[in-house]
């Protein structure tokens, strides 16, 4: 199986269990909390067009759209996706677009949006340098790009190679009720991610390059936004695997 593919089944497996955990986000003080440091960096231009790649379950494309943009959401998996209407079903969202759509080959024109959101969606990509690129094409001239992630492939890269799996999957099965938690889908996803060359980066030193290189002039960055979303600091025990880091970028105005 391609590895594209083989990412795409292993997230499929586990659209069910997100829809009903971003569903229960969305009564939660996570939504109020991101939808302030979201709203904290959004350009001021109106109507704001958005994009919110790797939507998974919609949660964040119903913050953009409660903050009065005008959302599109995408994501590789269709089963993501049916978990998105399911979502906007259960809470009246109507005017939301959702696309299946590779973030690695964006299918819009260039500078078709104002903002773009994306959350642990670059750690999972076979080449998220590429994703980068593409999303800043389809980003207008002093539009904003955010993203949420950590190091998480390398962090998993190491879990397997400590032998730390099977004490997860132990762990899991006392905390959580999902079959994803297995042994067999946490041994998938760290294998996945011993295979992205993302895991070999520092992180995120190697995004703000990428980025520069592609144009981007100004930057916010927060290192720990477990402190800010969910009120604790992130438990760093491998010191591979960052906390949760937030970086915004603004793409260059046209020739000023």
């Amino acid at each position: 199986m391609a590895i594209q593919e083989r990412i795409n089944d292993y997230w499929s497996k586990r659209a069910d269990e997100f829809g009903d955990a971003r569903y229960t986000d969305m009564q939660s003080e996570k939504r109020e909390n991101w939808t302030r440091l979201i709203e904290a960096h959004l350009p001021d231009k109106r109507p704001l067009r958005a994009l919110d790649v790797g939507t998974g379950a919609g949660f964040f494309s119903f913050i953009l759209r409660d903050l009065g943009c005008e959302v599109t959401g995408i994501d590789y998996s269709g089963e993501m996706l049916k978990n998105a209407h399911k979502n906007c079903e259960r809470l009246g969202y109507t005017d939301i677009r959702f696309l299946q759509m590779d973030a690695q080959n964006l299918e819009f024109e260039d500078g078709s949006f104002d903002f773009i959101f994306t959350r642990n969606v670059t750690w999972t990509l076979p080449d998220p340098a590429t994703a980068y690129a593409e999303m800043l094409r389809v980003l207008s001239p002093g539009g904003r790009l955010m993203n949420a992630d950590a190091n998480y492939a390398a962090g998993f890269k190491v879990m397997d190679e400590k032998g730390w799996t099977e004490k997860a999957a132990e762990q899991a099965n006392t905390q959580y009720a999902f079959p994803a938690r297995s042994l067999e889908m946490l041994r998938e996803r760290n294998e996945i991610a011993k295979s992205l060359y993302i895991a070999e980066e520092q992180r995120p030193i190697w995004d703000l390059r990428v980025l520069i290189n592609h144009g981007v002039e100004h930057f916010w960055l927060d290192l720990d936004v477990n402190a800010n979303i969910f009120g604790r600091h992130a438990a760093n025990e491998n010191p591979k695997l960052s906390p949760e880091f937030v970086l915004v970028g603004q793409k260059k105005q046209e020739d000023r």
